[in-house]
């Protein structure tokens, strides 16, 4: 399609999580007709969350999901390159469980996520008024604990939405580069990637993930960048690319990694 940034989308998921629309052929067929480069699903892994709703993909699901990626990986070749990776929850004490299912499924990606405070499902809808009996700078000093927790397990290759906390609109009053800084650190240490979500721009914050003061922190510290559409339906695959390109223009970036060769691309 003229005028769309070719950088991949490496952030989509499937409907076996439960929460996600549309066949895995239907996102390749948009991945295609936006003329992406290359695209990767990642959905989410089996793992143990703390609440009772259905946002993983079950263990019994995978060999489905996997059987349908490597059809249409060999339908789609010399098309569009299809990279098999994951979105996986951070829990502490998951470790060896994160680094078996990376292992079994032979994953070419991995996106490490935090998702949960403890119990807490902080971005899920339905928990979201727990913000109001929490000092929203403490929730922030304790996502970025985990993410910093998250690198120093050297489990991941990309950290997921980086400023998730901010998904319905709670900021710190001082900002949260201060507080994310050794995280940011932690994960530069760890050789991780980050991450501009698309998805935020439809979030009720209105802004993607990282915030541009932390796109810019992650470019200084000289984290890898790559994009996400966090694509829960077809028509959201590769959504805002255009101007995600512009804003990690904006913070200095010049350049992405593509995760099928593993080396970097100069941006759009």
């Amino acid at each position: 399609m003229p005028g769309q940034p070719t950088v991949a989308d490496y952030h989509m998921h499937t409907i076996w999580s439960g929460h996600a629309t549309g066949t895995m052929e239907e996102y390749v067929q948009r991945a295609v007709e936006l003329g992406l480069p290359e695209m990767g699903f990642s959905p989410h892994l089996p793992m143990p969350i703390p609440i009772n709703e259905k946002v993983c993909v079950s263990e019994q699901d995978m060999p489905v999901l996997l059987e349908e990626f490597h059809r249409l990986r060999k339908a789609y070749a010399g098309t569009i390159p299809i990279r098999l990776g994951g979105e996986c929850d951070f829990l502490p004490g998951c470790e060896k469980h994160i680094e078996r299912m990376k292992s079994d499924y032979a994953l070419e990606y991995l996106i490490g996520s935090v998702h949960f405070i403890g119990g807490w499902a902080f971005d899920h809808p339905r928990y979201a008024w727990e913000f109001e009996e929490r000092s929203v700078e403490q929730v922030y000093r304790d996502y970025f604990a985990l993410v910093e927790q998250a690198a120093k397990s050297r489990l991941f290759d990309v950290i997921g939405h980086l400023d998730l906390p901010k998904k319905f609109g709670h900021r710190p009053p001082g900002g949260c580069v201060e507080i994310a800084r050794k995280a940011i650190e932690a994960l530069a240490a760890a050789g991780m990637a980050f991450e501009i979500n698309t998805a935020g721009k439809d979030k009720p914050v209105g802004e993607f993930y990282p915030s541009p003061d932390l796109v810019a922190e992650c470019r200084r510290a000289g984290l890898s960048l790559v994009f996400g559409s966090d694509s829960h339906a077809p028509a959201e695959v590769g959504r805002y690319f255009a101007d995600a390109v512009a804003a990690a223009r904006s913070a200095g970036c010049t350049q992405t990694l593509r995760f099928g060769s593993r080396t970097f691309v100069p941006l759009p």
